[in-house]
């Protein structure tokens, strides 16, 4: 992102202010007023002190303004016209700044011959070195307000598009594609349950503290998984891995970003309640699949987004979260791209707005660091779902019970077992 070197209002006066004490300085320095004086003399062989030279440095007012002589027309033109550089050099980019010094030095230039017969107390190749410090300040400003102006647009535009979005608009904004691209992603959605519930609990300041506690301890564990926040849609916050930039990881960093977001809950929840504020319960889904990434909307406002089937359906997971009584459910898809992971499988189920049906699985972790317990009841429970498709309902049944007395939760397997009564009687 090129960014202007001037900015109308308090930049442009800031400029005009240094420019113009840099000239008081320069003139001063040019009258005399100040002045240095160094003297070097070479000493070795006419002592005995061993010394090979002596350095001196003297220095003090060797002009005095208020008894001098007049300063004539060609010192006050030049002034002028060197004023007039300072204020207006700020208004101006780099382009027009470096125009307006070229006129000045032609000015200058032509005022000391218009004016030869007038003598300047500041000689003509002073006041040329003038407007080159005076530039090469004026760039030097504008080079450090671009690069704080950088890092403010891009700390606001992080804000509001994924941060790696942002870093590539500054480097170029042609780069960023108005039309979308299709890419192969993962959704994360995240809602809290029983939310209405405890709005009502709350007044308005309090539910705002609550929300963005809530906002920010969910952002914080996406990005560290490199996800992008999408969006937050009252107390939903949706969350993608492989946008704005491609993964080859995006399954797996999306689980693990929500299995981090269950199993750290009770630190967030541990503030809620120093701050006697309700705690928090949240389902999450997640989903995996083609989506068109890009930014969407119209002439008035444009989001940059990802529409597509996955994220309706991460959004209906995260809904089935409830009625399974699981933390987290994953798609097939997702399931899929991660081998080394263990899930139980919930259900298939055809979700609003979607005709093909969805294998829905709840992630349990990977198998590397699951208990052989655990992997042989995750087998269990395979065999019992598949007897449940077969129709065989006496070993369905059988496995259903073993599991919900020794596993859980119960709620789930109770729906599975009445889900089993009612098809018999079919």
């Amino acid at each position: 992102m090129k960014l202007p070197y001037y900015n109308p209002g308090r930049r442009s006066l800031t400029f005009s202010l240094f420019l113009v004490l840099t000239l008081t300085l320069l003139v001063l320095t040019g009258l005399g007023v100040f002045r240095l004086y160094f003297g070097f003399e070479w000493t070795a062989g006419n002592n005995d002190s061993g010394q090979l030279f002596t350095l001196s440095v003297r220095g003090g007012r060797s002009f005095n303004l208020f008894e001098a002589d007049s300063f004539g027309r060609t010192f006050w033109s030049s002034l002028l016209i060197l004023l007039m550089l300072c204020l207006l050099m700020p208004l101006f980019r780099l382009a027009g700044a470096a125009i307006i010094a070229g006129l000045s030095v032609a000015a200058l230039l032509f005022t000391h011959v218009q004016m030869a017969d007038s003598s300047s107390r500041i000689p003509v190749e002073f006041e040329l070195l003038m407007v080159l410090v005076l530039f090469g300040t004026y760039v030097l400003l504008g080079y450090i307000g671009e690069v704080r102006d950088r890092k403010r647009v891009h700390r606001l535009l992080s804000q509001y598009v994924p941060a790696e979005l942002a870093r590539e608009y500054q480097r170029d904004p042609q780069a960023v594609s108005r039309s979308g691209v299709q890419r192969e992603i993962s959704v994360l959605f995240c809602d809290v349950v029983g939310f209405t519930a405890k709005s009502e609990q709350l007044t308005p300041p309090q539910l705002a503290e609550w929300l963005n506690m809530y906002f920010t301890y969910v952002s914080r564990i996406v990005v560290r998984y490199r996800g992008s926040i999408d969006k937050y849609m009252g107390d939903s916050v949706m969350a993608v891995w492989g946008a704005p930039s491609p993964s080859q990881t995006h399954a797996h960093d999306a689980l693990c970003a929500g299995m981090d977001i269950q199993a750290e809950v009770e630190t967030l929840n541990a503030r809620y309640r120093d701050k006697n504020l309700p705690t928090v319960v949240m389902g999450i889904g997640i989903s995996t699949g083609p989506a068109m990434v890009g930014p969407l909307g119209s002439e008035y406002r444009m989001d940059y987004t990802v529409v597509g089937d996955s994220v309706n359906v991460a959004q209906r997971l995260e809904a089935q979260t409830r009625k399974y009584k699981v933390p987290v459910i994953v798609s097939d898809k997702t399931a899929v791209e991660l081998p080394g992971m263990a899930f139980r499988e919930l259900d298939t189920v055809t979700v609003t707005g979607r005709s093909q049906p969805v294998t829905m699985y709840e992630p349990l972790g990977s198998r590397e660091t699951l208990s052989e317990q655990v992997l042989q009841r995750v087998e269990l429970h395979d065999q019992a779902m598949a007897a449940s498709r077969s129709g065989d309902w006496d070993a369905a049944v059988e496995l259903f019970g073993r599991l919900r007395e020794e596993w859980g939760p119960t709620s789930m397997y109770d729906l599975y077992l009445r889900g089993i009564e009612q098809a018999r009687k079919i």
